[in-house]
Parts: C-alpha cells; structure tokens; sequence
C-alpha cells in the first residue's frame, strides 16, 4: 500500500489514512507523527479507531488521530458512534495551529516514557486510560449517548468492550476501584435513575390502572353541575351537541355560571376491567429488558467526571 504522507506545520508529518480504514489495516506507527481519517464511511472509520483503542502498543494507543472536519456532516448522521471522542476531535483543512501544542506534547510523551506494550495487558486496562488522558491533559468525562446502555457513556474506556452491557459494567468498575485507590478524583455531574435488572436508561413511564396494572387509559373531563350539585364525566352529559344533566334535565350551557370542570377520572380501556379512578399508579417499563417497575424500584445512579491524581501521574511517569 502506498502511503500519503504530508508534511504540515513545524515539521510534522501526517498519515491520510482512508485506504488504511478501508482494509482496517493499521499502518506502521513510526512513519508519520499524527494520523488523519479522510473516509466518509462511519462504520469503518468506528471499526478502526476501536482497533486502535484496543491495540496493546502505546505508539498505537497514543497516537493522535484527526477527523477531518469536512466529513462533519456525514459523520452527524451517526452520532451514536461518538466518533469525535474516539480520537483527538476535529481538524479543519489540515490546520494544527491550536493543536501543536498538544501534539507536541503527546509525541514527546510517547518517545521518553519508553512504554512497553507488555504493562497495557486487558487486566490493565486503567494503565492504558491514564496514560491516553495524560498524554491529551484531558479530565474523563461523560457523553449522553444513544448507543450506551444508561444513556450515559464513557466513550474511549466503553470502546474496550463488545457488548453494551460488558461495556457499561466494566467502565464503572475501573473507575470505581480507580476512584476508591485515589487514582482518580471524581466530582458529580449528574443523576441518572435506571432499570433494576439490566441497568438500562431507556424507560417507559407510563400511567396504569390501580386494579389490572393495565396502561391503556382514557382520561375523562368531570362537570359538575351547579344547581342540582350532579357530578359525573363529561359523557353522561353529552346529548348530540348540547349538555343535558342526566338527574334534573336541565341544559348546561355557560361554563362558570350553570357548570364548572372540576378535574377528571381515568377509565381503564381493558374490558375485564373497566375501572375508574382518580389517581393511576405509574408504571416503568424497561425498553431493554423488557422488565416492569415502579418507580421507587429503579436504581438510582451518580454520574461523575474523573479526574487524574498525583497518584496517578506519577505511576505513569515512572
């Protein structure tokens, strides 16, 4: 394969990845000192930057990896593949003006650290995240995310797994233990509440009947009429275009003056049932799993962002 290499700003070189995507083949490490995904297919371009995530080299792992900001637009299309935050984000036409720093600083990380592959092992793995987050001077922060299984998600870490779920329990518990061992900081973002089964945050809240647990209800308008103090839904009263009270005849024309609405009852639709009540329970119903639950049954989760310590850095620099 031929490579397209570029010489850019200060002397560095860039690697144009597109054929390298396309074989999701990844190129040797050393001939060029960034990469830079010029591919417009989500999907490969997802599969690649996961193999590089996963790759056990830090002259791999570490490498800074562009999108190209012209291919913005396609990539939107597919935003549940948080393909910005699987690399080093965006740059427009080849420009590295707000980003030679951090280059320099990433590459210059990798030369003198003198990291060998054989520490990132997959028993590793929180090695492996606080040497990519150093080498970016970036805190771990959370996405809201379509494609995770809370709704919540940690991108890279999460893009160590396959399954959602694998994903969603291993990443909690890195940074639980990390957090626990003062390698990491943590600082509340957010609370999220989810299913108590599979840990889902795709729910269905819904209103059900207090007698069958059943959710398909109609809501009905009651009145009250005045001058015979009869209440019941707006129905009963119904007689072709006008409202005739069901206990004195009369006809109820102005609102405020003959009648008033005073609230409303829900009518369960299930035949065996048809009840009537005021107050329906709340159901939540588990898109995932498919598990039903009361409100007060979710668990109840905290969403943080981590932050590397003293700790941490310095394991990583000796």
């Amino acid at each position: 394969m031929s490579e397209k290499i570029l010489n850019l700003d200060n002397g560095i070189t860039a690697l144009l990845l597109e054929e390298h995507i396309d074989n999701n083949e990844i190129p040797d490490a050393d001939i060029a000192d960034i990469w830079i995904v010029n591919n417009d297919k989500a999907w490969n371009v997802k599969k690649f930057l996961v193999r590089i995530i996963r790759h056990q080299d830090p002259k791999i792992f570490l490498k800074p990896i562009f999108l190209q900001k012209s291919f913005k637009k396609t990539y939107k299309e597919y935003k549940n593949y948080n393909l910005k935050h699987l690399c080093d984000g965006y740059i427009d036409d080849l420009n590295l003006k707000n980003k030679l720093g951090s280059i320099q600083f990433i590459t210059d990380f990798i030369k003198k650290s003198n990291l060998n592959p054989e520490i990132f092992q997959e028993n590793d793995l929180l090695k492996k995240i606080t040497a990519y987050y150093y080498s970016r001077d970036k805190n771990i922060e959370f996405y809201e995310s379509s494609d995770s299984l809370s709704g919540y998600s940690y991108p890279r870490i999460e893009a160590h797994y396959d399954s959602i779920a694998e994903a969603y329990t291993n990443t909690r518990l890195i940074l639980n233990n990390a957090y626990k061992n003062d390698f990491l900081s943590r600082h509340y973002v957010d609370t999220s509440h989810i299913c108590k089964k599979c840990s889902s945050g795709f729910l269905n809240y819904r209103e059900e009947c207090p007698k069958c647990r059943g959710h398909n209800l109609q809501a009905r308008v009651l009145i009250h009429h005045f001058r015979c103090a009869f209440v019941a839904t707006e129905n009963t009263f119904q007689q072709g275009e006008k409202l005739i009270c069901p206990k004195c005849k009369t006809e109820l024309k102005n609102i405020g003056v003959d009648y008033d609405k005073p609230g409303k009852i829900f009518y369960c639709k299930n035949h065996t049932c048809e009840n009537e009540f005021q107050k329906p329970l709340v159901g939540v119903h588990c898109i995932n799993c498919k598990t039903e639950q009361a409100p007060s049954e979710l668990k109840l989760e905290k969403i943080y962002n981590y932050e590397l310590t003293h700790k941490a850095i310095t394991e990583i620099l000796n």
